[in-house]
């Protein structure tokens, strides 16, 4: 039977709720949480839930939609399976704290573009004016402003590109956290392949502290021996720790990424295997920062032309309908009905818009002049990420293939001799060793390629990862 967990303010409410019978005590659970629902709110979702406490469908809808309910507080991601690059950053993408407040952005041009190139709200007049004579007009009418220029068409057209540079914002935020967590997954996974490394050599050693420990009692080792195994023991098990207590905090760091507890638990699955070869060059694809410098140019270029059609304010238009008493001697007082029609265009001879269109032109120059720079600037990052990412290629496959695989033929040759009785033991460790430091200096090369292809990933707008 599923349990599920009483908040300490829950068990407060149950405490000064009546004591209930034993037979409603052994009442099904719906009439149970149906009585607790009852008494701690008398809300419309305790009376529906109350009216459909017989049907246990509607309490598995119901404890579904509060899935605060349920027992197990840990956030895990092991239901969308063993972690690799790709899925890494697909998952930060969509769960990542700061790009969901980032995605607000959107709405907000998007609601401001709604509200753009409508025209003002009409306006009513009205007025009341008397005398002691009986005399006195009254008077009501509405009036309408419209532009004299397309200025109501510019402004949705400088709003919809608003909306635009808002997307382009956010999704230059998505490349950069891209480059975060594809940093944060290469330098994780190198961490814990460190430290499976560092077990093995921990393995072998306790190994070889038991074969000298046996020597000392047969009087073939000394004590020193063994001290020396014991030593180098504690030396692999401090790499470990120190090794352990970065994977901690590469962890928290990929977890806030994520959108994760920094306690939640991450599986890996990808390798840092190196391909058969470095990628070929390849051109820039839809870069955010890029495209969002060529929409800040149309951008302006919209802001300039609204700018000349505000020279020429709106003119209004309106309608009018008057009654007035007068008195006209020797008839007395005379009433008298008008009806018109009133406009108001106002002339720019004071104020003719010449400096916003000034202020425009000069914003237009400063992105035109900011998107050569950062199209300059871009090229350059592409070219030497490619560079550096192809020399971290050649140097991880010359350390593999050369110094790695003469290590491992040493270390076999070196065991095979120790078996033989023709080795001392001592030596093989020490070769032992030396593949050990070999193993983690082949994995820093190839952390380090991996690093560089994702920054050179990075460089090009892309998002997901493929060595």
């Amino acid at each position: 039977m599923e349990t599920f967990p009483i908040t300490v303010a829950s068990a407060f409410v149950i405490n000064k709720m009546p004591r209930v019978d034993s037979h409603e005590q052994n009442a099904a659970p719906a009439s149970v949480l149906c009585i607790y629902m009852t008494y701690v709110s008398k809300t419309f979702l305790a009376r529906i839930f109350c009216f459909f406490k017989s049907q246990a469908s509607f309490v598995a809808i119901l404890l579904a939609v509060l899935g605060g309910l349920r027992t197990g507080s840990a956030t895990r991601i092991d239901a969308e399976g063993p972690l690799t690059s790709d899925s890494a950053i697909a998952y930060g993408l969509q769960h990542n704290r700061d790009l969901a407040a980032a995605r607000f952005l959107i709405e907000e041009a998007r609601s401001k573009a709604r509200g753009a190139g409508r025209l003002t709200n009409p306006e009513f007049e009205g007025e009341v004016a008397g005398g002691r004579t009986f005399e006195g007009r009254i008077m009501a009418g509405i009036s309408q402003k419209f532009p004299l220029t397309g200025r109501l068409r510019l402004e949705r057209q400088l709003s919809g590109f608003h909306v635009q540079l808002a997307e382009w914002e956010v999704a230059e935020q998505e490349r950069q956290m891209a480059i975060a967590i594809g940093r944060s997954f290469y330098e994780l996974a190198a961490t814990r392949e460190v430290i499976s490394i560092l077990n093995k050599q921990a393995d072998f050693a306790e190994s070889f502290r038991t074969l000298v420990a046996e020597g000392t009692r047969s009087g073939m080792r000394s004590q020193l021996d063994e001290q020396e195994a014991s030593l180098a023991i504690s030396k692999i098990q401090l790499d470990i720790e120190a090794e352990q207590a970065s994977e901690i905090e590469l962890v928290a760091r990929l977890c806030q990424w994520l959108g994760l507890p920094a306690d939640s638990t991450l599986s890996l699955q990808e390798n840092l295997n190196l391909p058969r070869s470095a990628p070929a060059v390849r051109s820039i694809r839809n870069r955010p920062d890029l495209e969002l410098a060529g929409l800040a140019i149309r951008a302006g270029e919209s802001s300039i032309a609204l700018s000349k059609a505000k020279r020429w304010e709106d003119i209004g238009i309106g309608v009018f309908v008057e009654g007035e008493r007068f008195r006209d001697d020797p008839n007395g007082i005379q009433p008298e009905t008008l009806a018109g029609l009133k406009m108001s265009i106002p002339l720019p001879v004071w104020q003719n818009g010449s400096q916003q269109i000034a202020e425009s032109e000069a914003s237009r120059a400063r992105a035109d002049s900011k998107r050569e720079s950062l199209r300059f600037t871009v090229q350059n990052e592409v070219i030497l990420a490619h560079r550096l990412m192809s020399q971290r290629f050649r140097s991880a496959s010359d350390f593999s293939r050369k110094f790695l695989t003469i290590a491992r033929d040493h270390v076999r040759d070196c065991e095979s001799a120790h078996a033989r009785g023709e080795l001392d033991p001592q030596a093989a460790m020490r070769a032992r060793e030396r593949l050990t430091e070999i193993e983690i200096s082949d994995l820093v090369a190839r952390k380090a390629y991996f690093l560089a292809y994702n920054e050179w990933l990075g460089a090009l707008g892309e998002t997901t990862t493929n060595p």
